[in-house]
């Protein structure tokens, strides 16, 4: 029987799996690390699409009204529906940015939706189908303000200095 006392041989053996374990558990770290740092980034990502695809929705949306507004012809019954298209989409795009930024972005983002809401209903409401023309020229301040809000909202939400 050796001299050497059975709990060195544990503790030796012990060392000997810690030691080789090291390396593993470091790697398992870093891997959680690298994943939570992807998870965050591709969360950024989507918002910032969604961001973007809302201001995009908005721009096309006054495009359209406005086009509409400088349209006389047989058309405009297509026009409205193209307005309408749009004003879904936006509703549309507010809501995931509302999904992925809750709080001050997804106010601000509701706040282009009502006012594109309220310009397409402006637009439906002040246009004479059957002589396919629009009767009051439409008003873009409300719309143009949320944008303006939403984008610097945005930019702050992103890090970035809202100018």
């Amino acid at each position: 029987m050796p001299d050497v006392p059975l709990y060195v041989a544990a503790i030796t053996a012990a060392a000997g799996v810690a030691g080789a374990a090291i390396p593993a558990i470091a790697v398992i770290i870093r891997d959680v690390r690298q994943a939570e740092r992807d998870r965050r980034e591709r969360r950024a990502e989507a918002k910032r699409q969604a961001c973007l695809d809302l201001l995009r929705a908005a721009g096309e949306l006054r495009t359209r009204v406005a086009n509409t507004a400088e349209y006389h012809g047989a058309e405009m019954g297509s026009l409205l529906a193209g307005i309408r298209e749009c004003e879904a989409a936006i509703r549309l795009h507010a809501v995931s940015v509302a999904l992925l930024a809750p709080g001050k972005l997804a106010e601000s983002a509701e706040k282009i939706a009502n006012a594109a809401s309220g310009l397409a209903t402006f637009v439906a409401d002040n246009t004479d189908k059957h002589a396919g023309e629009m009767l009051v020229k439409p008003n873009f301040a409300r719309l143009s303000e949320s944008v303006e809000d939403f984008s610097r909202t945005a930019v702050a939400d992103a890090g970035g200095v809202a100018g």
